[in-house]
């Protein structure tokens, strides 16, 4: 009961009135996954912690130049999710945007926590946050940016994920 009054609220929420009986019912689906399979992460230091109420729509390694630059690292693995389906429940993380899609950190000990992909409706949590086996990377992408080619079983996409709206092209390392 308490999933459908959720659920209610959140087409109610979503559309901006009744919604459709379509969407009601998706909402209601998406309401009690969240009732049930919540995933909670938290920065290094404990003073932020985020719930992750769906499963992922892609994992994988962004070589991006953006990333690159955030992570210091040569790339960064991303857990991508339906934006409402993260949620900040303990602290209050610090936003920047380095070019566009705003980026937050916990205040305290810096870690990277996620990003929002605002024209998408998606927010890419930092995949070394997520517990033990949490993170089963699909593909790499931005490849054209790669410091240095990374021989594994995985596509290696020149740009974004098909899935994403790039191309399927991929580098041959």
């Amino acid at each position: 009961m308490a999933s459908e009054v959720l659920a209610s609220m959140r087409s109610t929420t979503r559309s901006g009135g009744g919604g459709s009986a379509v969407n009601a019912k998706s909402d209601r689906l998406e309401g009690e996954r969240q009732m049930t399979d919540v995933t909670r992460v938290e920065c290094r230091c404990g003073s932020v912690a985020i719930e992750i109420s769906a499963p992922p729509i892609a994992q994988f390694f962004c070589h991006c130049d953006d990333c690159q630059a955030v992570h210091g690292a040569a790339y960064a693995p991303e857990s991508v999710y339906p934006a409402w389906a993260v949620e900040v429940v303990r602290g209050e993380p610090t936003s920047w945007a380095l070019k566009q899609n705003p980026r937050f950190t916990c205040r305290d000990c810096g870690t990277r926590l996620f990003i929002d992909g605002l024209r998408l409706g998606l927010r890419g949590v930092n995949g070394y946050l997520l517990p033990a086996g949490g993170f089963q990377a699909q593909y790499h992408m931005q490849c054209q940016f790669a410091v240095r080619p990374v021989l594994d079983d995985l596509p290696h996409f020149k740009s974004r994920a098909p899935q994403f709206g790039g191309s399927s092209e991929t580098v041959d390392w």
